[in-house]
């Protein structure tokens, strides 16, 4: 079945439907939350929030074939959330943990999510659509609500930050 067929049966209540989406779209949604994040548990956090929301408000969705945008959109909302939050806490830098990495999958690596954390919210999420959730330049402007265009330049910018910091980092590792 596909995901435009479980929707439409998610929102006549078929909790079983809206499971196989979460199935599909955990680990997307998962690596989305945690790159924005970069904490494992807030990362969790917000994901389990999202998809509870998400079961409660699929009724609302007009455009079934829209799911993961509309998902995404939710759980950039929650780790939105999670950082006003935690804005007056002292972050403790954190090793993500194991599992972590095996839910992001094999193409991340500590070096490459600590760069990924440097970068200001506004690259980080764009970074975070459209590599770790996959989603288009305009599927990405819809989720944020921004054009296309500023998508696209906080892209490049976002890249070229990560080269800057994957270089400093190559050139640590080599010294070692």
């Amino acid at each position: 079945m596909d995901d435009m067929m479980l929707v439409q049966s998610a929102q006549k209540g078929n909790e079983r439907a809206f499971a196989a989406l979460v199935r599909r779209n955990e680990r997307r949604m998962y690596a989305t939350a945690y790159a924005i994040l970069g904490s494992s548990w807030d990362a969790s956090d917000a994901c389990q929030d999202a998809f509870l929301e998400a079961w409660t408000k699929i009724g609302a969705l007009r455009d079934p074939s829209s799911f993961a945008q509309w998902m995404a959109r939710i759980v950039v909302n929650k780790c939105h959330s999670a950082r006003r939050k935690t804005k007056r806490l002292v972050v403790v830098d954190e090793v993500p943990e194991r599992e972590a990495h095996e839910v992001i999958g094999p193409e991340t690596s500590l070096v490459l999510i600590e760069a990924v954390r440097r970068l200001d919210s506004d690259h980080r999420a764009v970074v975070a659509l459209r590599y770790f959730a996959d989603l288009k330049v305009d599927e990405i402007a819809e989720v944020l609500r921004i054009p296309a265009g500023t998508v696209k330049s906080r892209i490049n910018r976002a890249m070229a930050r990560l080269k800057e910091l994957l270089a400093t980092a190559d050139m640590e590792v080599s010294s070692r």
